[in-house]
């Protein structure tokens, strides 16, 4: 039975970093209302640093929901149940008995603390945007809906932004030891090959991710201090 309530201690943190690069136009959003004073009708997600410029960002908790959503759907394809993470009695019996998902066992419930951070990802190049004005759709007749216009401000293609990842007591590199290695082993190797999307428009090909410059450093603890195993590429 796999155990996986183990971040009571620490026995290996693997770190994961390199340069995010939207291959295809990026907008992660800010909900359904444009923020006060925009001159468009859908922003991407902005962030104020301390000299007082604003950008773009991509929000870690964003990155990591939809790598828990290819984590599920690669599992599934291997014909394994996938429960829904509001599935709270599945949840509630797996934290009874101790035997967690592989899905909950990497990015957590809410009964089971996440094995996984990802940071906010933040531009290391300008974030220079541009506005595409779109029109809406008529669902019942297929075609355009007359007199609906609506822009739309997006993230130009090969933005370069920080990417931090830290994996806890989940051995993925040099060579994965479990399952949850094995699935986490994959999905960075998915985002080294560009076959992430994240925000709007994904079904235009839009927020397609690729993972450069990718390296991993794994420490173990060692007289109470981290000593770093190991280090090397990813992809």
């Amino acid at each position: 039975m796999a155990q996986f309530d183990d971040l009571d201690r620490l026995e290996v943190l693997t770190v994961v970093t390199g340069q995010l690069v939207n291959e295809t136009p990026l907008r992660i959003g800010v909900g359904r209302e444009p923020p006060l004073g925009s001159a468009v009708d859908a922003a991407p997600i902005t962030i104020r640093f301390a000299d007082g410029r604003s950008s773009p960002y991509i929000p870690g908790s964003s990155l990591k929901g939809v790598l828990r959503s290819l984590a599920e759907t690669m599992v599934r394809s291997q014909g394994k149940e996938v429960h829904s993470p509001w599935d709270f009695n599945k949840i509630e019996a797996e934290a009874e008995d101790g035997n967690y998902c592989v899905i909950c066992g990497i990015f957590g419930s809410t009964r089971l603390a996440s094995h996984v951070r990802v940071y906010d990802a933040y531009p290391e190049t300008e974030a220079i945007t541009f506005v595409k004005t779109s029109v809406g759709i008529n669902r019942e007749f297929g075609g355009s809906a007359p007199n609906i216009l609506y822009t739309e401000q997006q993230v130009v293609p090969h933005v370069r932004w920080g990417f931090r990842m830290d994996i806890v007591n989940i051995r993925v590199f040099p060579k994965p030891l479990d399952e949850r290695g094995e699935l986490l082993n994959r999905l960075i190797g998915m985002l080294v090959d560009g076959m992430v999307q994240v925000g709007a428009r994904k079904t235009l090909g839009y927020g397609r991710l690729r993972l450069d410059k990718g390296s991993y450093r794994v420490y173990e603890v060692e007289d109470g201090r981290l000593v770093k195993k190991a280090e090397g590429g990813v992809g």
